[in-house]
């Protein structure tokens, strides 16, 4: 076959790939269309992102070597790494007899490129890096935030989403933005697991199932303590957001949030 055959092979498959608009093109806040946070989500998800600045970026995409890889197909932390001081659990339950829990890593935004390498190094021990961000210069002045999902007895631990945002950039009033996904993947595709960044001032947040029923996520109080089954908003340290999960049941799936309070 003579260079020019292949050339004409390649030609003929190039013509048969198709490409496709990239999801969550549309994303609206109150009628009025923003560009969104750059979450990275590692998984099929729905993304609502509300009063933001930047771009999406998606796993997968970047198609720069370590940086393109799934977290979860990155070498597993080390199990000699103590659980970090900046480690929040932002709900759990039991859903169909299987126990779960979502949890977010905030690391601090470094102030300059020494003590940025100093904290990639740090996260490499949890087996965490932030997709975006392939230099020490890069995660500069940056908040890095990364969410775990841990399902069954055995404890699985997946690496979800992360984002590495500037530290001044906050969220106000009524703001929000959210990921959804299935719960258990292997067993359930509806999108049923909400995390979700509000305003520091949010006092409720209303997360409506497509059912019609709805789940009221507020502040910790006195209800939330005698029930750690309650989802309610935290605050974890260094965060320029507040963050909540909350959980829809079994039979129905997200339709949408509102900041209520």
């Amino acid at each position: 076959m003579t260079q020019h055959d292949i050339a004409l092979l390649l030609a003929d498959a190039a013509d048969e790939v198709k490409i496709g608009t990239a999801p969550a093109q549309e994303l609206i806040r109150g009628g009025r269309r923003r560009k969104c946070r750059r979450w990275v989500v590692v998984a099929t998800t729905t993304l609502v992102v509300a009063g933001s600045t930047g771009a999406l970026a998606l796993t997968g995409l970047s198609g720069d070597g370590d940086r393109g890889a799934s977290p979860a197909s990155r070498p597993a932390a080390s199990a000699e790494a103590s659980e970090p001081h900046m480690r929040t659990t932002l709900a759990s339950g039991t859903d169909a007899g299987v126990p779960w829990r979502v949890y977010i890593d905030v690391w601090k935004a470094p102030a300059d490129t020494a003590e940025a390498q100093a904290t990639l190094a740090a996260m490499a021990k949890f087996g965490e890096h932030p997709e975006d961000v392939s230099t020490a210069a890069e995660l500069v002045g940056k908040v890095a935030h990364f969410v775990h999902r841990v399902t069954g007895e055995e404890a699985r631990t997946t690496q979800i989403a992360d984002m590495a945002l500037p530290e001044d950039d906050v969220l106000s009033g009524g703001e929000y933005g959210t990921v959804t996904l299935p719960l258990l993947p292997e067993n359930d595709t509806a999108p049923r697991l909400v995390l979700g960044q509000v305003a520091k001032t949010a006092r409720e947040v209303t997360c409506t199932w497509k059912d019609g029923t709805s789940t009221k996520v507020g502040r910790a109080s006195a209800a939330t303590q005698a029930n750690a089954a309650l989802p309610v908003i935290h605050s974890p340290k260094h965060s320029p957001y507040d963050w909540f999960a909350c959980l829809a049941p079994k039979s129905t799936a997200y339709e949408g949030i509102k900041v209520t309070k």
